[in-house]
């Protein structure tokens, strides 16, 4: 993950906040749209990962 986890929601609170707000185009909600998607994508796959790596600890492998 380029960012770390923190940053990442942070500029999702940011970009929620931007298009509830409602003052955008149709174009800068879709573009800040599918950066939101690309960024809930990271932050998934990072939490998928530290859940397995407690999984892993929990078994003590």
């Amino acid at each position: 993950m380029e960012q770390n986890y923190e940053v990442s929601i942070k500029r999702l609170e940011e970009i929620t906040t931007l298009l509830e707000d409602g003052k955008l185009s149709i174009d800068e909600s879709l573009k800040l749209f599918s950066e939101a998607t690309l960024i809930i994508g990271e932050c998934t796959k990072y939490l998928d990962s530290a859940e397995q790596k407690i999984s892993s600890l929990i078994k003590g492998e």
